[in-house]
């Protein structure tokens, strides 16, 4: 009996220690920074021309939760004025039909694999979520290396901290599905509450980085 509790001891610690060295050693969600690095005075403002570059997002603002709207709409406007980058919006608020479409890609239809979530299980379903696309020259560019404003930095680096800036969950982060075109805000809720019944109040707000507070209305 003796023996037993040691090894007993033992294999557990074992057990243990394998657990621990591969949580350390695990590698982080990118190897980007994760604070903002602009300042509300890099950016010159000029109302037309972001209202020029919102209404070309228009139909993706539909049925998106009022706060979630509002941010998307100073994302996509910062993202013009702040860093010299035309950002469109490409999907906001999904029904289970289009959820279920985007998820058969890949597997059952033609294409890529973009989405590991099945109707329900995507903030999109509940309009609390916006996918994104850089446009360069009239073309959609998803290069993750393009650098078009020549800051030295990737351009979907400065979207994504422009975004967490702006209270949004980036997609870039996520370690096991990656999706760097995606925001997301979710009040505190998790899928299977939202799948239950629960939304988050009309009123209800994520905070807002201290350096975007003279940028948002």
């Amino acid at each position: 009996m003796k023996w037993t509790g040691v090894l007993t001891f033992a294999m557990t610690a074992f057990l243990v220690g394998i657990f621990l060295a591969y949580t350390l050693s695990r590698p982080g969600p990118m190897p980007w920074v994760d604070e903002p690095t602009f300042e509300a005075g890099m950016c010159e403002r000029n109302s037309r021309s972001e209202a020029v570059i919102v209404e070309r997002s228009e139909k993706a603002f539909a049925k998106l939760h009022p706060h979630v709207r509002e941010r998307s709409e100073s994302f996509v406007r910062l993202a013009y004025s702040c860093l010299g980058l035309e950002v469109r919006l490409t999907s906001g608020y999904r029904s289970a039909d289009e959820q279920n479409a985007l998820y058969a890609q890949g597997r059952s239809k033609p294409g890529q694999v973009v989405t590991n979530a099945k109707a329900g299980e995507s903030y999109h379903n509940y309009g609390l979520a916006v996918d994104f696309v850089i446009i360069h020259n009239n073309r959609a560019d998803y290069d993750l290396e393009s650098d078009h404003n020549r800051s030295d930095e990737p351009d979907w680096q400065e979207l994504g901290e422009l975004g967490k800036a702006l209270g949004f969950e980036w997609g870039g982060d996520w370690r096991s599905f990656p999706d760097y075109p995606h925001l997301q805000m979710d009040f505190g809720l998790s899928i299977r509450q939202l799948a239950s019944g629960k939304r988050p109040d009309d009123k209800a707000t994520m905070p807002l980085a201290d350096v975007m507070k003279p940028l948002v209305d």
